[in-house]
């Protein structure tokens, strides 16, 4: 029992899915207002009101969003949490009265000075700088600067006084993917509170930040990659050319004051694993082993088998369903929207049984 059938989905897909589920174990969904009633089956306003209710987050979302693209063209910072080294007062920027715009001016100093963002992030991390999560108050913040981190920073235009706003947005209620705008549909206002960087270091640094660019080939997969981790930290091992080995990850990130040195030779490797499974196939019947990888083949030939068939029983099902609802709706018993919205639903379940079949 609901209120309305707002309050168990306000997205389409879902409440089908909801229908059905309550259909196939028996369960009834009553609202309060009577507009769904399946004790009196009361169900075919159901697709009419699941599309109304979702259309009303989306409405309220598109007027959330007008307002912020307001407050955006009036100057007023409509972000949750500030760039590092801002505070948020009365939707202005200002800048803190704190360590944190130093923090801001050494990154952009050291880029300067030709460190990179990794050699950048290695040494804040070493010397214990806070991250910008921590500052910010963050659950789940880091106490590891991340070269991603550092080169938000690097290019975040807030840091010369300008405001530069609404460059992502969300698709929509239902899809949490993030559409992101082409730079000219930014909404920039200038100059709109203090500057941390002048605007000629910032603009020398994404120049410098461009003509360092360079097109990395694509990563070489090593056997051990994704499989080795350091016992002490638990930080995956990275692979490193020059000595044809792995390093520990917190190593080879932020130094000796996070880990060691643990190389491990990728030839050495190999053999030591080798051994082994050469010593334990010593102790083995090749006989017995054979017998039991024949009974799992035919184990899983068996399963596979029986899994097809049943497929093609709901395909054969699912198809004498749609010839019946073919002859109701020729018939007049079933309206054009509710034979639509059948069929609809009935072909994406050959679809995916199609798929799983292949």
């Amino acid at each position: 029992m609901a209120k309305e059938l707002s309050r168990l989905a306000r997205n389409g897909r879902l409440s089908y899915e909801i229908r059905d589920l309550a259909l196939n174990k028996n369960i009834h969904i009553i609202t309060l207002d009577n507009a769904i009633n399946t004790l009196e089956g009361n169900t075919h306003m159901f697709g009419l009101y699941a599309w109304m209710y979702e259309q009303e987050p989306q409405r309220i979302s598109e007027r959330v969003k007008h307002t912020f693209k307001i407050k955006a063209q009036h100057g007023q910072f409509k972000g949750s949490v500030p760039p590092l080294g801002y505070e948020v007062r009365d939707g202005k920027l200002y800048v803190r009265n704190d360590a944190t715009p130093d923090i801001v001016r050494r990154i952009f100093r050291d880029y300067l000075s030709g460190k990179g963002h990794d050699r950048i992030a290695r040494e804040l991390t070493q010397e214990g700088i806070p991250t910008p999560s921590q500052i910010a108050g963050k659950n789940n913040a880091s106490d590891r600067w991340g070269v991603s981190t550092v080169r938000l920073i690097l290019t975040n235009p807030h840091y010369v006084g300008d405001l530069v706003q609404c460059r992502s947005t969300t698709k929509s209620v239902t899809v949490k993917d993030r559409l992101y705008h082409h730079p000219k549909d930014y909404i920039v206002v200038r100059n709109t509170h203090e500057p941390i960087i002048s605007r000629k270091d910032f603009e020398l640094v994404q120049q410098m930040i461009v003509q360092r660019k360079r097109i990395r080939p694509q990563a070489e997969v090593h056997l051990f990659t994704n499989t080795l981790f350091c016992a002490d930290c638990g930080r995956g091992m990275h692979y490193k050319k020059h000595v044809r080995g792995y390093l520990c990850g917190s190593y080879n990130r932020y130094g000796t004051q996070f880990c060691t040195d643990h190389l491990v030779r990728e030839e050495e490797l190999k053999e030591a694993i080798l051994a082994d499974i050469r010593a334990m196939a010593a102790h083995l019947s090749s006989e017995k082993v054979m017998k039991n990888l024949e009974e799992n083949r035919t184990k899983q030939r068996n399963l596979q088998e029986k899994q097809l068939k049943s497929i093609e029983n709901q395909l054969e099902k699912l198809k004498k369903r749609k010839k019946m609802a073919h002859d109701k709706h020729f018939d007049g018993e079933m309206s054009k929207s509710e034979y639509d919205e059948y069929m609809l639903r009935v072909n994406e379940e050959i679809q995916t049984l199609t798929q799983q079949k292949m």
